[in-house]
């Protein structure tokens, strides 16, 4: 493992991962808290749906399925993070999975969750348009 991170590096990004894994969470919650509040108000009939205007009820909508479109983004990030914690504990962490080759700091400093160099994304980025 010469050329991946050291237990160090490895650790600290382990950490960082983690509190952004939880901040995600507790996002996430408090959208559900959010979401279940509008739904109980909607049940109590506290907002009478006759005398919403259709630009309320549009609105509600969308800030509904806007929320939804959120928490499915959020979703998918957690399961970037712990894909993330896999690599670190598997060793492969920082490691391009086109390449090869180490992810440079300044990469996963941005991106934590990054598999690919900045060469392995162009890589991928050329298969695609080439269809491949």
């Amino acid at each position: 493992m010469a050329k991946g991170l050291s237990k160090k590096q490895l650790q600290y990004f382990k950490d960082k991962l983690l509190a952004e894994r939880q901040k995600v969470l507790e996002e996430m919650g408090e959208m559900q808290q959010g979401n279940l509040k509008q739904s109980i108000s909607d049940a109590s009939g506290e907002n009478s749906r006759y005398s919403y205007h259709l630009g309320d009820v549009a609105s509600l909508s969308y800030g509904r399925e806007f929320s939804m479109g959120l928490s499915e983004r959020q979703q998918k990030y957690l399961e970037q993070i712990d894909s993330a914690l896999t690599r670190i504990t598997d060793g492969s962490y920082g490691i391009c999975k086109v390449t090869g080759d180490p992810i440079d700091l300044e990469r996963l400093e941005e991106v934590l969750v990054a598999k690919y160099s900045v060469k392995g994304k162009e890589i991928l980025e050329k298969r695609k348009k080439q269809g491949l």
